[in-house]
């Protein structure tokens, strides 16, 4: 007789040698249970059988797991996760089979509800195509969520470029069933986002251009002139906002500096010609501008961009401001042989102080001589490099040259008052995208 520590562990190895084979003898009946319960339940399955009339077919909820934008083609890309639901009597079964809830099946042989996006690019494009399998319950209940890959066209409106949002909207129907035969219904129209954003080498997060607001999902019925049945359809809407901080500096902040800087224009002395050289200059960076945001302008079919039309506004005022400098200029040093007609002298001179034009009304008056000797400081009509005024004309009497840039000093300050009066208009009508 054997006793003691190696009788207990004789006994501890019998035991567990008897549940191991206990165990395997159960995993063994229950293996070829299911086995003969899917031999059963398959065996004169037809998939291409509608379960019933109608059958129900719930959406329960949308997953996005990656979606981008692609602007240049007016189109976006989804990865989503479904929930499809709908309940199959032939698949069911009502006694206890070693206690299997559910089975794992093949999508491939049981049937599906034909499922399709109606707007996707690519034509035809089947929401059942995914190799996941499907879970089949006791009751009946078919439970399929399938990854997909969705491809579908947006139109950009890009006009409040860059605070734009988007509005993108999918479709998903059957494609041959009418709503008496296949009936969509949505059991959860939350959309959830799985954040997506990338990670930089040193840990931090890429976030992307895009990130997605809100999601609404709601159910369409509809007549198609093809058949005298509705078609059930689910719709999700997905809304969209640019999330760019570096147009700050790249876009906003240099229409703002452009708008600004063209005062320089009316700030320079109306007989410098440096006046036109600062108009064409920003002629040119405006031009340079619009080039900039020309491929913007390419995705928009629809809408332009306000901060382009608010630059293109801009370069009207700009073109418009260096013909009045031209003419400005041309009246501040052509020769003038006569002087000022009275009628337009007496208005000018008592509209000088009141447009901070004292200097040169008292030039007018004679106290600083045009030719030869200056009696008072050198002039604003021959700073900035210029040497000579129209009173430096031979024969041409100093107080005539006067009065002429009185008045084109006169124009000069009214110019810069209206272009300032626009400029302001102008930053608050747009304010929306600045």
């Amino acid at each position: 007789m054997i006793c003691g520590p190696l009788a207990v562990k004789l006994l501890m190895l019998a035991a567990g040698m008897t549940l191991l084979a206990t165990n395997a003898a159960g995993d063994q009946r229950r293996v070829q249970a299911e086995q003969q319960l899917r031999k059963r339940l398959l065996q004169d399955y037809d998939k291409s059988v509608v379960p019933g009339s109608p059958t129900t077919v719930s959406l329960r909820m949308m997953t996005i797991t990656h979606f981008e934008l692609l602007e240049e083609k007016n189109m976006m890309e989804v990865h989503t996760w479904f929930g499809i639901k709908w309940r199959d009597e032939r698949l069911g079964w009502e006694d206890d089979v070693e206690g299997l809830t559910y089975l794992a099946i093949d999508p491939q042989v049981v049937w599906k509800p034909d499922l399709t996006l109606y707007n996707g690019g690519d034509p035809g494009q089947s929401v059942m195509d995914s190799n996941v399998l499907i879970l089949v319950f006791k009751n009946g209940t078919v439970l399929f969520v399938p990854p997909i890959a969705f491809h579908f066209p947006c139109t950009m409106d890009l006009t409040y470029w860059p605070h734009d949002t988007q509005n993108c909207s999918f479709k998903i129907g059957s494609w041959v069933h009418h709503e008496r035969i296949i009936d969509l219904v949505i059991e959860d129209s939350k959309v959830e986002v799985v954040s997506d954003d990338l990670e930089t080498d040193d840990g931090n997060k890429m976030v992307k251009q895009w990130e997605v607001t809100s999601g609404e999902v709601t159910r369409e019925s509809k007549f198609y002139p093809c058949c005298p049945d509705a078609y059930t359809s689910v719709v999700s809407t997905l809304q969209l906002a640019r999330n760019a901080p570096a147009y700050t500096w790249t876009v906003k902040v240099p229409v703002v500096c452009l708008s600004l800087v063209a005062l320089v224009v009316f700030l320079l002395p109306p007989g410098a010609g440096e006046k036109l050289t600062v108009g064409f200059l920003c002629l040119i960076l405006d031009m340079l501008f619009l080039a900039y945001t020309s491929h913007v302008v390419a995705h928009a079919p629809s809408h332009t961009p306000l901060i382009v039309q608010l630059v293109s506004q801009q370069l009207v005022v700009v073109a418009v401001s260096v013909v009045v400098a031209g003419v400005v200029a041309r009246v501040a040093r052509a020769p003038h042989p006569n002087p000022l007609p009275s009628v337009i002298k007496a208005p000018i001179t008592a509209l000088s102080n009141l447009f901070c034009l004292a200097n040169y009304a008292n030039n007018v008056d004679g106290s600083v001589k045009p030719s030869g000797g200056r009696v008072g400081s050198k002039g604003e009509e021959v700073e900035l490099g210029e040497e000579g005024s129209s009173g430096e004309t031979t024969g041409v009497d100093g107080s005539h040259a006067n009065q002429w840039l009185l008045l084109a000093a006169l124009l000069d300050r009214l110019a810069l008052i209206l272009y300032l009066l626009v400029c302001i208009i102008t930053l608050i009508r747009f304010t929306s995208v600045l």
